[in-house]
């Protein structure tokens, strides 16, 4: 796991013991977003990747390459996905593909 999930994932456990109610209310919307439907779970994966990229959001790159690497992304799925952040943002989202990479290397180890 990367630091930057352990990070998040010690946010999390914080943010649950401080203020519950709202932690789960936040995680029930995202697990409804992010199941299977007329998009399936991995697209959706890979979708937040760019997202997260375009978000410029570190923690949400780890989470959401983790993500996808769980549904079945393949690295090059993932590059693809966060190229299109780049696309749509040029040079300041291109320095988030090492981010990106750096995830991916440290969740398929």
């Amino acid at each position: 796991m990367s630091q930057l999930l352990d990070e998040f994932n010690a946010t999390l456990k914080a943010l649950n013991d401080e203020t519950p109610d709202q932690l789960a209310g936040f995680m029930g919307f995202m697990k409804a977003a992010k199941a299977d439907g007329a998009i399936p779970g991995k697209a959706k994966n890979l979708i937040l990747v760019a997202l997260a990229v375009a978000n410029q959001c570190d923690w949400c790159i780890a989470v959401h390459v983790a993500n996808a690497i769980k549904t079945g992304a393949t690295a090059e799925e993932i590059l693809e996905a966060a190229w299109l952040a780049v696309l749509m943002g040029g040079g300041p989202k291109l320095t988030y593909m090492k981010i990106v990479r750096d995830e991916i290397a440290a969740n398929t180890k």
